[in-house]
């Protein structure tokens, strides 16, 4: 992970807004026998976020390191404009030895407070020299570009969203692997490079961390390329889609939903225009052929059928091609034998480490049920599973663990605990099912017949997943216990697995990030967090109404009080409260916009002034950083009303189900 420049060279003069940041041009690559990419192209402008999709295996890390320089094309160039700064996300990043978290995020500033430095300079030279002037703009046009000035406030925003804030001092060589990719992540955001190749970013981030990202992406004032398995996260995020399919490299506008909404259509459209050109075709040869039969000796009826056969033949030429057989996709389900009703009942469930992570908890959940398990990272979800499966003792000693009769239960494991790391796909499903079915399970779990016989131990990640979902569905379970199952699988699979988890007639107990498998899934959420245990009775839409209702009451308690109202309800502030806030948060957002019109006036007005000898250099760069200062407080502002919309949106909405209830331990 790092930011680099694309070469030494000094910065262009003028904006980015229209230029292209980095291209590939008819970029051929091939690894072995296997192409790739063929011949594709792709451009990035500046406040572009592409997704780049494509099953596992597709290409897409290829083309992130295309386009980082870390692989050369086999045909075709990679264009990298020599201006830009480039910032490329590792999943293993490195770090000095001894360092604390603030001084990798000072660190992450090098550049900008070199380029600082080196502003300074020039303005004490005096910038009315023309000459000192010229190398003076472009230079505070790339800082300004980097968001420099306001670089220690992007620093203290980006430390508190990703989990951490009052840890400036911890030594990063004592962080978590998770925690040091998080880290890495920040030092990377902090720098604001000019083009962002993020591969996988939401690994390690929970669900608040993820959103406050897509944020972040999403007003990115540089051109960013996601590679996520999180669909709604790219949704969020990303503006341009580009998927890589079987060599090819398809590029649209709209998000990775839209893209495939808008791809089923066309094949649907080309489906029929392939029916009926078919058709059209028929008619023409048949009219073409019975022609020349009835030609005989005729020569005007043979120039008539030579003109119709011609006909085909043009016909043929504009006709679409075949459509290319849909890449293989699967379907499998999970074989569920009948439990009793009552399927657990746990009580006085405690865990704790350096700090509570729940204490006292009760559950009961019943046959069918689907319950979420969610909170930040490190809150103990992991740990309240273990504890239900007893793999960890509760720490109360009264605790009791009641699975009903007849319930069996199955662990989704990605550790492949048990398998033999030196044995094949094909020797593991041996053992289980014999010869024929093993060879049918792993081609249908996507394995080709060569794969089959590839080590355990050399399996990639999306490849152990998908083996751990195979053994799943041999284990006859009537109760599924998954902890983060999205995690490696390609879109196909986990729209897959969704569709084997509708079908199932059992219960399931889960852990995810994925916004999108949570509310297609969940019909009841269990949060852990700050040492608490909620139980939410209801389902993913239910909770995040309520989780925005109490975020606006948190929000309108730390707020003075303008004026008597109604007092809020337990629920929160009143629809009264919030629309009185909402009025008073739009007046600021337009206060600040308004600001911010006048201050990028008052820049292209003194920079015309600074050119020509009419005005001060020093009044432009104090314009400059103004301007910073104000988009800052602009998008806080904005952040704030968008929050209150959404309180007074849930607020207002009918509730239509009871209040969530709370296990003991919890905060009511």
């Amino acid at each position: 992970m790092g930011v680099a420049r694309a070469s030494p060279e000094p910065p262009r003069s003028g904006t980015l807004v229209d230029v292209i940041l980095a291209a590939l041009h008819q970029v051929d690559k091939h690894y072995g026998e296997q192409t790739v990419l063929d011949g594709v192209h792709l451009e990035l402008r500046p406040g572009e976020r592409l997704a780049l999709i494509g099953r596992n295996g597709a290409g897409k890390t290829t083309v992130l390191r295309l386009l980082a320089g870390r692989e050369v094309p086999d045909g075709g160039e990679v264009h990298l404009r020599s201006d830009v700064t480039l910032g490329v996300l590792s999943q293993d990043p490195t770090f000095g030895e001894g360092g604390t978290v603030r001084e990798i995020a000072d660190a992450a500033f090098t550049e900008l407070d070199a380029m600082e430095r080196d502003l300074a300079t020039l303005e004490a030279a005096g910038l009315d020299d023309p000459k000192v002037f010229a190398r003076w703009e472009p230079l505070h046009e790339h800082f300004e570009r980097r968001g420099g000035y306001a670089r220690r406030a992007r620093r203290d925003a980006v430390l508190h969203a990703l989990g951490f804030a009052g840890r400036e001092a911890d030594r990063v060589d004592r962080l978590s692997g998770g925690e040091r990719t998080r880290l890495g992540l920040a030092r990377l955001l902090m720098a604001q490079p000019d083009l962002l190749l993020l591969d996988e970013p939401t690994n390690h981030l929970d669900l608040a961390m993820r959103s406050w990202l897509e944020g972040f992406v999403g007003r990115y004032p540089g051109a960013a390329v996601l590679v996520s398995h999180d669909r709604a996260f790219l949704d969020g995020a990303c503006d341009r889609t580009a998927e890589v399919d079987r060599g090819e490299l398809r590029v649209a506008p709209g998000n990775p939903s839209t893209y495939r909404t808008l791809r089923a259509e066309q094949a649907r459209i080309e489906a029929r225009t392939r029916a009926n050109q078919a058709k059209e075709h028929t008619r023409l040869a048949v009219a073409a052929a019975r022609m020349k039969q009835w030609a005989g000796q005729n020569e005007k009826l043979h120039r008539r059928a030579k003109a119709m056969e011609r006909r085909v033949e043009r016909y043929e030429s504009d006709m679409l091609d075949e459509a290319r057989p849909d890449a293989k996709t699967t379907r499998f389900t999970f074989p569920c034998p009948p439990s009793v009703d009552l399927v657990l009942h746990a009580e006085r469930l405690s865990a704790a480490y350096a700090e509570p992570l729940f204490g006292g908890v009760e559950v009961v959940v019943r046959r069918g049920e689907r319950v979420a398990i969610t909170g930040p990272n490190g809150a103990g979800k992991t740990t309240f599973l273990r504890v239900l499966l007893g793999v960890r003792p509760s720490d109360d000693p009264g605790a009791r663990i009641a699975w009903g009769t007849r319930v069996r239960v199955a662990y989704y494991d990605q550790d492949l605990a048990g398998v033999d790391p030196e044995a094949t796909l094909f020797e593991e499903l041996h053992k289980m099912v014999g010869d024929v079915r093993a060879h049918d399970l792993l081609g249908r779990f996507l394995f080709p017949f060569d794969a089959q016989f590839k080590r355990v131990a050399d399996l990639s990640g999306g490849e152990r997943a998908r083996l751990a979902l195979l053994k799943l569905t041999l284990s006859e379970a009537n109760v599924l216990v998954l902890d983060e199952p999205t995690n490696h699988l390609d879109v196909e699979m986990i729209e897959a697995l969704e569709a084997a988890l509708e079908a199932y007639e059992g219960t399931v107990l889960f852990v995810s990030h994925d916004r999108r498998f949570l509310a297609g899934l969940a019909t009841r959420v269990w949060e852990v967090a700050d040492g608490r245990f909620v139980d939410y009775e209801g389902d993913w839409a239910f909770y995040t109404r309520k989780q925005a209702e109490r975020r606006a009451a948190a929000a309108a308690a730390e707020a003075p009080a303008a004026v008597a109202a109604p007092t809020a309800t337990p629920d929160g502030p009143s629809p009264w409260r919030l629309r009185r806030d909402l009025e008073r948060h739009e007046a600021e957002v337009e206060r600040l916009e308004a600001e911010l019109v006048a201050a990028v006036a008052a820049i292209e007005a003194a920079s015309a002034g600074v050119a020509v000898g009419e005005a001060d250099a020093a009044d432009l760069v104090d314009l400059g950083r103004r301007h910073d200062a104000v988009e800052v407080e602009l998008l806080a502002a904005m952040a704030t009303w968008e929050a209150t919309i959404a309180a007074l949106e849930h607020r207002e909405a009918p509730d239509e189900r009871a209040g969530p209830g709370v296990a003991a331990g919890s905060d009511g």
